[in-house]
């Protein structure tokens, strides 16, 4: 395994981790009807993911390049 893909990897278990938070500390309405939740844990969980699924798919793009070029 490639240390891009470990890294691509890494960034897709930070994005699911930041979505368990969200989903963890739920949200509120307080007194004033002001509507109380976490919303930068889902905005952070999402670009982590999107970041994470676009280098693995650059990971996967090089291992498919490579092999089609042959060995050296």
């Amino acid at each position: 395994m490639t240390k891009l893909t470990l890294f691509s990897l890494a960034l897709l278990a930070i994005g699911l981790v930041l979505w368990a938070g969200y989903a963890a500390q739920g949200s509120s309405v307080d007194e004033n009807g002001v509507l109380q939740e976490p919303f930068p844990l889902l905005a952070l969980g999402w670009l982590f993911i999107l970041a994470g699924g676009a280098t693995l798919t650059a990971a996967v793009g090089i291992r498919i390049f490579k092999n089609l070029r042959g060995p050296k």
